[in-house]
């Protein structure tokens, strides 16, 4: 399977401008270094001995600068050039994992997690500008399928890397996630002098002119994005607290977890175009609801099975790991859709803050659930905000895109 997807790859992807595939290497270079998103939870409760609690404030720190990262970096790619944002925000990135090996309280690591989220959630829009800017309407859709398959595929190494990596020492995580982010930038930066359609000290985008179309008043986009947060809330629970749920249920440790996000990755790089092109004829609002029904099943499906342990938890990962391949990318193509021609910065950056929502309530919202009502409500709540999202989801996408469904 993983051998016929790439050579799919070979063949739909070979005429892609170089730049695409420059963009590429950096997301996967840059991705490596999701392994401290992985495994953070477990760092501040197994090395800093931090509470359920606590853990779940911090990394809501990070959700908070995801979501003002997401909004302000998309909004300014409408006024600055996005690719010396690009490079600029890889390295800072870099700087802040190093940090915060350094720290041990929590108001200090709050801080540097809340600066980190605001370099991760602007890589979201400015990767969309960057692919707007370099390739041709009909190119877009292929070049995201590759950046996600680029993605994908670093975050099944960053699963088994982190996983040995947190095994011999967590701080060792930091600092190859922390290389990682210097050599992404390092590479970008080059890739946009040699490459790019938009000089790396080019002027502001189109994007910048007076007059286009918003998005605060395009209501099917705001109904999109409620979607999004619905959708994204289940979808990050599992960044934010399957580590110390399968501690506590399942007695798996670091490694268990590790193994969890290298088969996500791995089925999407292996089943993403297969996938895709198998269900194409059933438009997006077919794709969106039978992936947010997979997403359900294989999260709320988790406290049957403790008698089962590790296999039954990898079973869990692909169902939901296939409702993620049909729905994460179809409103991609929606928000690039309605987005172009328009206020597109505003338009990726809301897109943006939809996922930083879920980023930033999802470990509160799951922290509280666990501490007061058990480890596995966690999941049939995650279950329940993935059902309910289909009906709204069907309607925007409905008027987001009426001559493709």
């Amino acid at each position: 399977m993983l051998l016929t997807s790439l050579n799919t790859f070979k063949n739909k992807l070979s005429d892609l401008p170089q730049m695409a595939w420059g963009l590429a290497g950096a997301l996967f270079v840059n991705r490596l270094g999701v392994m401290v998103k992985l495994f953070m939870a477990l760092y501040l409760r197994e090395v800093l001995g931090f509470s359920i609690d606590t853990i779940g404030w911090l990394l809501a720190c990070s959700g908070a600068g995801l979501l003002l990262g997401s909004y302000a970096i998309g909004v300014l790619s409408d006024h600055m050039p996005t690719g010396k944002l690009a490079v600029r925000l890889m390295f800072a990135s870099g700087v802040l994992l190093l940090s915060l090996t350094l720290l041990e309280s929590p108001w200090l690591l709050a801080l540097l997690l809340f600066l980190s989220g605001v370099c991760d959630g602007g890589a979201r829009p400015l990767n969309q500008r960057l692919i707007m800017e370099n390739c041709s309407l009909p190119e877009r859709p292929r070049a995201q399928a590759l950046n996600r398959v680029a993605v994908n595929l670093a975050v099944a190494i960053a699963g088994v890397l982190g996983g040995v990596l947190a095994h011999w020492d967590y701080r060792w995580v930091f600092v190859v996630s922390a290389s990682m982010s210097f050599g992404a930038a390092g590479w970008l930066r080059w890739a946009l002098r040699r490459w790019s359609a938009v000089p790396l000290a080019g002027s502001a985008p189109a994007g910048s002119e007076q007059g286009l179309a918003s998005p605060y008043s395009d209501w099917p986009f705001m109904v999109f994005l409620l979607v999004g947060v619905m959708l994204g809330l289940a979808y990050e629970t599992v960044n934010s607290m399957l580590g110390n749920y399968l501690l506590d249920f399942y007695q798996l440790g670091a490694g268990a977890l590790g193994w969890q996000f290298t088969i996500n990755g791995l089925l999407v790089v292996a089943l993403q175009i297969p996938l895709t092109r198998a269900t194409e004829h059933w438009g997006e609002r077919g794709q969106l609801a039978l992936g947010a029904v997979l997403l359900a099943i294989g999260l709320g499906m988790l406290p049957f099975g403790v008698q089962w342990g590790f296999a039954y938890v990898c079973l869990s990962t692909a169902i939901w790991t296939i409702g993620e391949i049909l729905f994460m990318p179809t409103m991609s193509v929606l928000v690039m859709l309605r987005a172009e021609g328009r206020k597109s910065g505003h338009y990726f950056g809301l897109y943006g803050v939809c996922w930083s929502v879920s980023m930033l309530i999802s470990p509160v919202f799951s922290s509280q659930i666990y501490s007061h009502f058990g480890g596995h409500s966690v999941w049939f709540a995650c279950a329940v905000l993935a059902i309910l999202a289909v009906p709204l989801m069907d309607r925007a996408a409905v008027k987001m895109a009426p001559c493709t469904v």
